[in-house]
């Protein structure tokens, strides 16, 4: 019998073991699926935009950015600007890795939100004025449960 605990405790402890690895992998997941699901959000808009379905990707705008720009104003603008101004079909891009901020703000006196993404993204374009890139800083943030686009309209001065 004496034998039998001794194996009992020594079950019991490699399952307490185990179970503190599995919630610590468990927090590990938990911390690291915030800025991947923030970049996917940025590489979700991208893609759209490239394949120029501009209403899908207006979507995926913060509704702050939806207020400022009207979803036919949107689709009108960037499909005019972007394709048919330069010439170009469509876009290859490039995300730059992210940064964390608590507090962000896109205007000088403007809201403030929080717990914000920040990405660097890099369009380049072949069109028939040759070959040019925009670079358009992005932030993204958590809306009704979902991530949404912002853009910075600060004066960098």
């Amino acid at each position: 019998m004496r034998h039998y605990r001794r194996i009992k405790r020594k079950q019991l402890m490699a399952i307490c073991l185990l179970s503190m690895l599995l919630l610590c992998l468990f927090a590990l997941f938990l911390k690291n699926t915030s800025p991947n699901q923030a970049k996917k959000a940025v590489e979700d808009f991208y893609t759209l935009e490239q394949k120029g379905e501009f209403s899908s990707s207006w979507g995926l705008l913060h509704k702050d950015l939806q207020t400022r720009f009207p979803l036919k104003d949107y689709v009108s603008d960037r499909s005019h600007v972007f394709m048919s101004h330069f010439g170009a079909d469509t876009f290859s891009f490039e995300i730059e890795k992210g940064d964390k901020q608590k507090k962000w703000r896109a205007e000088p006196n403007g809201k403030t939100y929080r717990d914000v993404y920040s990405y660097t993204v890099q369009q380049n374009y072949q069109g028939k004025y040759g070959r040019f890139s925009f670079v358009q800083y992005v932030y993204v943030t958590k809306d009704k449960g979902e991530w949404r686009i912002l853009w910075d309209y600060r004066n960098q001065d």
